[in-house]
């Protein structure tokens, strides 16, 4: 199934990653990218990535956390940090949608933080778990983008009915207007004709007062 917006998406604990969804219909542009973004100095928020030629965009999320099972190598006792990763087109989704997609992860998977497997499981150690609802998320994203795109039509369909019916206001204001003159038209053809039927009698009255008859 080809993906569009959000392509790939990632959970890691710090360098680990330990669930990944999504797919590379781009030459490798996606995966590329997924490499860049996930080997980006983990910060206090977002990091981003680009490539202007393809159009993609990388984005990833760090959080901070005690924990009981994992001791980074760093030295920073108890301490993890998680990151939410994504990779996507930047012609079908935008850089807010995403950070709200991320955000969302970060809640959804609270509860699976708190396990020994995700604090102390090797590289891809949820991925038989995780990693289906993490491409069922990504094709949610595709459906809304989907049903924004159908609303955008909608709304775009909206306009053109909106148009044409004023347009037909105006025609039928404009037939109205042009029937009302010829009503007037009418109207003073009939007076211009009863007056001169009016003007012809009064001269024949005239005339036959004087003896002068004309037809």
């Amino acid at each position: 199934m080809s993906l569009s917006g959000i392509l790939w998406t990632a959970v890691s604990r710090n360098d680990i990653v330990i669930a990944e969804a999504g797919e590379d219909e781009r030459g490798g542009a996606v995966i590329d990218l997924a490499k860049k973004i996930l080997s980006k100095k983990r910060t206090a928020g977002w990091e981003f990535e680009s490539n202007r030629k393809s159009g993609l965009k990388g984005i990833k999320f760090h959080l901070y956390e005690e924990g009981d099972h994992y001791i980074m190598t760093q030295g920073d006792e108890n301490l993890i940090c998680w990151s939410y990763s994504a990779v996507y087109d930047t012609s079908n989704v935008s850089d807010d949608y995403v950070k709200k997609f991320l955000e969302k992860m970060i809640y959804l998977t609270e509860p699976l933080r708190e396990t020994a497997e995700w604090q102390t499981g090797s590289v891809l150690c949820a991925q038989e778990s995780f990693a289906p609802i993490l491409l069922q998320k990504i094709q949610q994203v595709q459906s809304i983008g989907r049903i924004d795109e159908l609303h955008k039509k909608l709304d775009t369909t909206k306009d053109l009915m909106k148009q044409n019916i004023d347009m037909m206001l105006d025609r039928e204001e404009t037939l109205k207007g042009i029937h009302q003159q010829s009503e007037e038209l009418n109207g003073m053809a009939k007076m211009f004709k009863k007056r001169a039927k009016q003007i012809k009698r009064f001269k024949m009255i005239q005339n036959a007062k004087h003896g002068m008859v004309s037809f």
